[in-house]
């Protein structure tokens, strides 16, 4: 019994000195909450259903702020070229309604969407200290506040174009990404283990 319990700590101590390395976290700030992109603030005032009358003059105006996307995201190492994992994403926009006659307020909203996906990562053996990258993920996402017309939807990212620099250890990164996730581009710090 003794050898087998030591056989099995051994086996443990060699198999995490071996995955040292093999792992990756980064964290990002930035790009462009996707449903603050699509969304019409307009409310059809330009259409000529309303260019005769006092629509701007008597129906609520809108103003929105969308937050920066906040996004973390893991990596295994498979090897130098390959890495699979998965992301974390939350991005949120809040506003106000108010009628232009009296300044009165009409009415507050927020929506938020949280966003899991699986990820494929590609590096591109370059630099030691600079190695561009790609990838792609699709998954889920879960839409909560004001507007939410289905609670749980299909999300998806590609980023083809990626770039991590500083040491091997802890680096930074910038990422160029496109999707109903991310309109833009983020940048971000990365931790390896």
């Amino acid at each position: 019994m003794n050898k087998l319990l030591m056989l099995s700590v051994a086996i443990l101590m060699v198999s995490s000195i071996h995955a040292q390395g093999r792992h990756e976290i980064n964290a990002f700030i930035g790009g462009c909450y996707s449903d603050f992109v699509k969304m019409d603030l307009s409310d059809g005032q330009g259409s000529p259903k309303y260019s005769n009358d006092l629509w701007d003059l008597y129906e609520p105006h809108r103003s929105v702020t969308g937050l920066p996307v906040l996004t973390v995201d893991y990596h295994y190492i498979l090897n130098s070229v390959v890495r699979l994992g998965g992301q974390a994403s939350m991005g949120y926009m809040s506003g106000n309604k108010w009628y232009k006659l009296g300044n009165k307020p009409a009415e507050r909203y927020g929506h938020g969407s949280l966003y899991l996906l699986p990820e494929v990562k590609t590096c591109i053996p370059f630099k030691r200290h600079f190695r561009p990258y790609a990838k792609a993920a699709i998954g889920l996402k879960y839409n909560f506040g004001t507007w939410v017309d289905h609670p749980v939807g299909f999300a998806w990212e590609v980023t083809p174009i990626g770039a991590e620099w500083g040491g091997q250890r802890v680096y930074g990164n910038a990422e160029f990404c496109w999707g109903n996730v991310i309109k833009g581009g983020r940048i971000g710090m990365g931790f390896r283990f």
